[in-house]
């Protein structure tokens, strides 16, 4: 088994046919089939079930994804270090942003990088998160970042923080607020049945992790609106139409102009992890490994002055 077998094998998982990973990766389809057969007889077992539509995975397939990926990704991190040792870091490099991260780190990133990597040209791209893992997947960005991205198939991550959600309503909504702006007394798990609320379609990130944790605890919301845009969002919200549901730094500006208003809510678990997000199939550049870097210390920097309300996590 060898780095080109890996990557071969990892592409048919992708593409769920070989055909189609035998057009991807340039080669014959006979060929691609024969290393598939040797790959598993080398490991003793099928790696893909045939279909009519293609290839699926089985669980030993899945298993050896798994590990080609973190493999893949170690060889290519070790070939572009050893390389790029004596290289000023250079060339393009696309970032996929939700909205929210884009807002606390998209304009930071690109000043901090224009002082330490003159030579990286940073293209941010902001969509929502489902649109970023796609763009991940297809190879489309070398690094991204998702919300509660724990369990995404092919995909690396690495979570650097945890932020929670908080009720949001239009001003004075909850009364007396802390430095932050947010009300110093928290809001009752029972009480959000009482709220006419504003969330994004059912597709959209944040909607299923308020969902998730809705059914967790038997609790269902009153979905008056449903809208994607967060700056409609928040509109509406002032506008005293509904609540909703977002992270401090998605309204931080709102709160301290006095447009909105927000506060905890207790009994139900509302956080969810910040991740750093690559596709390891893809090989790894000097360039994009510094823009990872620096945007990590940008978010440490703010959670350690109160920029972003989050707390940092490490290697989980």
């Amino acid at each position: 088994m060898d780095e080109i077998q890996l990557r071969n094998f990892v592409m048919i998982g992708r593409c769920a046919s070989i055909t189609e990973a035998a057009d991807r990766l340039g080669i014959a389809q006979p060929s691609l089939s024969q290393q598939l057969l040797r790959l598993e007889d080398e490991f003793g077992t099928k790696l893909f079930r045939r279909t009519s539509r293609g290839v699926v995975a089985t669980d030993a397939g899945r298993m050896l994804q798994e590990h080609a990926a973190t493999i893949l990704q170690a060889m290519n991190r070790a070939r572009e270090e050893v390389q790029a040792t004596e290289r000023v870091p250079q060339g393009n490099v696309a970032v996929g942003l939700p909205a929210t991260a884009s807002m606390i780190l998209g304009v930071p990133l690109l000043v901090a990088a224009r002082r330490s990597l003159p030579l990286v040209n940073i293209h941010v791209r902001e969509a929502m998160t489902g649109t970023i893992r796609r763009w991940l997947e297809e190879g489309r960005i070398e690094l991204g970042i998702l919300y509660a991205a724990e369990g995404t198939r092919h995909l690396s991550t690495k979570v650097i923080a945890r932020e929670t959600l908080l009720l949001v309503g239009p001003a004075g909504a909850f009364g007396e607020t802390d430095a932050f702006g947010i009300a110093t007394q928290p809001i009752e798990q029972p009480a959000l049945k009482t709220y006419g609320f504003i969330l994004p379609s059912v597709s959209h990130g944040l909607r299923e992790l308020v969902e998730r944790q809705l059914h967790m605890e038997d609790l269902s919301l009153s979905t008056t609106i449903e809208i994607d845009s967060l700056a409609h969002t928040k509109t509406l919200v002032a506008s005293r139409l509904g609540y909703t549901l977002l992270p401090h730094a998605a309204i931080r500006s709102e709160l301290a102009g006095g447009e909105l208003s927000a506060a905890h809510v207790e009994g139900i678990d509302l956080s969810r992890s910040v991740a750093f997000v690559r596709n390891p199939a893809q090989p790894l550049t000097r360039a994009s490994i510094e823009v990872e870097d620096l945007a990590r210390q940008l978010l440490r920097e703010m959670i350690a002055d109160g920029r972003w309300l989050a707390s940092p996590v490490e290697d989980e």
